[in-house]
């Protein structure tokens, strides 16, 4: 695996990671009575985080990192 692809990979892992933690940090007060409905959006922004560094990262035009970054 390239430096490149591993560093897209690692910032849309932390993304999501940090999503999710903050999404649930939100709904902590409902911890105790979780059902499967609260999970849902926890998932959908995770998810939707994710997507968005997946899109920075293949935009040429974007030069923090990704495809338009400068190889060094």
């Amino acid at each position: 695996m390239s430096k490149q692809l591993k560093q897209i990979v690692y910032t849309v892992i932390r993304v999501m990671a940090g999503t999710l933690v903050a999404m649930l940090v939100v709904d902590l007060a409902n911890l105790m009575n979780f059902h499967w409905a609260d999970w849902k959006p926890v998932i959908v922004a995770t998810i939707a985080a994710g997507l968005v560094v997946i899109g920075n990262s293949l935009n040429k035009e974007d030069t923090r990192y990704g495809l338009g970054a400068s190889s060094k």
